[in-house]
């Protein structure tokens, strides 16, 4: 999934997952020119639904919206998905579109 131009220089892998009382949690290494930096993202049902019906893999949703954050931002070391739609509302409709 790719979003915009600068994506292509941001690499993210979704490493281990585990279940939360809302959702999931990812640990998450992303890779950019200039470094790697490893995050911790969170993904609540409700999100998950919401973007993709449920029909995608919660950790591939993680991945895109990592993706998409990374490739406009530097990112903290812990964050939930639904903090990316606030930082950023044009999210819903990118991830429709790619999912």
């Amino acid at each position: 999934m790719k979003f915009g131009t600068t994506q292509s220089s941001v690499s993210v892998l979704v490493g281990a997952e585990s279940e939360t009382s809302r959702g999931w949690s990812y640990a998450v290494t992303v890779r950019r020119p200039e470094g790697e930096s490893e995050h911790v993202v969170t993904l609540a049902w409700v999100d998950h639904d919401h973007w993709c019906g449920g029909v995608v893999a919660p950790s591939r949703v993680a991945e895109a919206v990592t993706r998409f954050a990374a490739a406009k931002r530097a990112l903290p070391a812990h964050f939930d998905c639904s903090t990316v739609r606030r930082w950023y509302p044009e999210l819903d409709a990118e991830l429709r579109e790619t999912m």
